[in-house]
């Protein structure tokens, strides 16, 4: 958005009076994460904004909850995700639904279990209604754009980036207890859409200069992962996260389906240099051969191959983290993505 543009809209005192209800089911996941990053951003630009979340277990049902809508008369704008956004909506009211990323490409499937397949033919019936109830549509990425246009056929779809603070996720010097290892860093629940099940494959192919840190995720235990390299951290508060990205020396993502990247981008904030799956919106964030490596999916001796060209080369791996930190600001930074909410409300 144009700076003018932008302050034009600032000043306009409609905008003011803006009241956003995001109503979601908590996910545990960066869904969760996304909404409560772009409610703090709406705040600082004086909107007012309320996150209601409904318990996980009704999000195979969203349907019931239509009757639970209190003081919805009190909101402009009512903002959910894609795939249960038509339980949300309301006469009268703009409704906004963002697409994280698309579970129904057929290479993903391959991947679920027959649990998570039934699951995905239901919510394809309620992303479709969604995207048809929808006044407008945001995906977090180019490919997950990509995917509905493939899918469901939709082309009107806005691709917002997801924002990270790039003033608190940023190099810090941190004191080293381990300087003659290298430090990997995995983020992230721990599932198979994540590559969590390579994790240890990947490690017993890397010689013990290597050492990976992995967290559990906002849904997962991480009691699963047996291996002498590996350490876990378990569940990190925000200080806690941000030490750690600055501990590590490459943050490694064997994702096989990812519609934006949380992790990637809070490391390349930090000036890390990344590793993560020729995949999904990955190849919007990291630059082949500039800010880390692109690997095949589950090919685990690429992994390992480029794990260890960044291993034995440090000025390499600083270079990268150079180039990571300024496309970060450049194209991630929180406050450039409350920019572009700022404007489709206000339109709305």
């Amino acid at each position: 958005m144009e700076k003018y543009e932008f302050e034009e809209l600032l000043s306009d005192k409609r905008c003011w009076k803006m009241k956003i209800l995001y109503q979601l089911f908590r996910g545990r996941s960066g869904g969760d994460v996304y909404f409560e990053r772009l409610s703090e951003t709406m705040s600082h630009l004086n909107i007012e904004t309320k996150i209601k979340y409904y318990p996980q277990r009704l999000e195979i049902a969203p349907f019931l909850i239509k009757s639970n809508f209190k003081n919805i008369k009190l909101y402009d704008i009512v903002h959910s995700n894609v795939d249960a956004g038509f339980a949300f909506k309301v006469k009268s009211k703009p409704l906004v639904v963002t697409a994280h990323h698309i579970v129904f490409n057929p290479l993903y499937q391959h991947y679920t279990s027959i649990s998570q397949k039934l699951f995905h033919k239901i919510l394809l019936q309620y992303t479709k209604k969604s995207l048809n109830y929808a006044d407008f549509i945001i995906a977090v990425s180019e490919n997950t754009k990509r995917e509905i246009e493939a899918v469901f056929g939709i082309t009107d779809v806005k691709v917002i980036y997801n924002g990270i603070d790039t003033d608190i996720f940023k190099p810090l010097h941190i004191d080293d207890p381990y300087p003659n290892k290298i430090k990997l860093f995995f983020v992230g629940n721990l599932t198979k859409r994540k590559g969590a099940d390579l994790l240890p494959r990947i490690m017993d192919k890397l010689d013990d200069r290597f050492v990976l840190y992995y967290t559990s995720g906002l849904r997962t235990k991480n009691n699963h992962l047996s291996n002498r390299k590996m350490i876990p951290v378990n569940r990190l508060c925000l200080s806690e996260l941000v030490k750690m990205y600055n501990l590590c020396d490459i943050l490694i993502a064997p994702s096989r389906l990812e519609g934006f990247g949380y992790s990637i981008a809070e490391a390349m904030s930090t000036a890390k240099p990344v590793v993560a799956t020729n995949c999904s919106s990955f190849p919007e964030l990291i630059d082949d051969n500039k800010g880390g490596f692109l690997c095949e999916i589950d090919d685990v001796q690429s992994f390992v191959q480029k794990i260890k060209i960044l291993g034995d080369d440090e000025n390499l791996r600083k270079q990268m983290g150079i180039h990571n930190r300024k496309k970060a600001v450049d194209k991630f930074d929180l406050h450039k993505m409350g920019k572009e909410y700022f404007k489709i409300y206000s339109k709305l």
